[in-house]
């Protein structure tokens, strides 16, 4: 049996916190350079141009990304015979409010969000999931969503003959109508099937896939390119401008569905994808 102890899980999500709050992913660097060269408006450019240099301060200056630090969701996937010793929840809480002060993060989590919004002032608490994966390894992935991205992220229970057609009008009209409001280039995670509180995590788990790895499927890899090409075709552009570069990248999860149900989520998020997964 393998264990972990709850308080080294901690350390490392906060030094995971501070990281991706300060350093863009190198693939969504990637990404972004790469998509520029496509880009035939000079304004368009200009906004990509901005984003890159943006990212280069906050790195050598250990500065946020951006003012909105967003909310932490923590994703940890035990391996077999893993365990966890110690008091998982309050250290993963401690790991992230230690960073949101160590960084000087913008407090942006609040209680009782329908009557008195009261800020909690340091970020916490992170959403939190445990999973279980049949392989030898633990994974640790922290994501940090602004709430611009999460406003313009939706759900669908589409018509089980929808088909793939269904999906795309549908992430296609979604991003037609929130995309200029959640500071593009987007990437798109798209989570399609499991159930209706299944296809939005699988959506935003979407997201921690890197840009610059093929989907190993080959029908979702196409799936995947066939959406980023629809997304372009609005005409969106960077920072909502106009221009070809609406959407980076798009990474699709399924999972096996009911036979009267097909549940799509899109989970949108801005050019600041804000994220990492490490193995323990």
């Amino acid at each position: 049996m393998k264990v972990l102890e709850a308080s080294r899980l901690g350390s490392l999500v906060e030094s995971m916190c501070l990281e991706i709050s300060t350093t863009l992913p190198e693939d969504v660097v990637l990404a972004l350079s790469a998509f520029s060269e496509r880009e035939s408006s000079l304004r368009g450019r200009k906004v990509i141009e901005m984003i890159l240099e943006n990212a280069v301060v906050a790195a050598r200056g250990k500065l946020p990304i951006c003012q909105d630090t967003g909310v932490f969701s923590i994703y940890l996937t035990l391996g077999r015979d893993t365990a966890v010793q110690g008091d998982l929840s309050g250290e993963l809480e401690k790991a992230v409010s230690r960073a949101s002060s160590e960084g000087f993060l913008r407090s942006s989590i609040v209680r009782s969000p329908a009557s008195s919004r009261m800020n909690t002032g340091d970020n916490t608490p992170p959403v939190i999931k445990v999973g279980i994966s049949g392989g030898e390894s633990s994974t640790v992935s922290v994501i940090a969503k602004g709430g611009g991205s999460e406003n313009a992220s939706r759900l669908s229970m589409l018509h089980p003959g929808a088909g793939w057609e269904g999906v795309i009008d549908f992430v296609v009209k979604v991003v037609e109508d929130q995309g200029a409001k959640s500071c593009p280039p987007l990437i798109l995670g798209v989570g399609v099937g499991g159930s209706f509180d299944c296809a939005p995590e699988l959506a935003k788990k979407a997201l921690l896939r890197p840009l610059n790895e093929k989907n190993p499927d080959p029908e979702a890899d196409r799936m995947e390119e066939e959406l980023v090409k629809a997304v372009n075709e609005l005409g969106i552009g960077p920072g909502g401008f106009g221009g070809d570069v609406t959407c980076i990248g798009a990474r699709i999860a399924q999972a096996p569905c009911h036979v009267a149900n097909l549940p799509v989520a899109v989970s949108i998020n801005c050019h600041a994808l804000r994220r990492k997964t490490v193995s323990i």
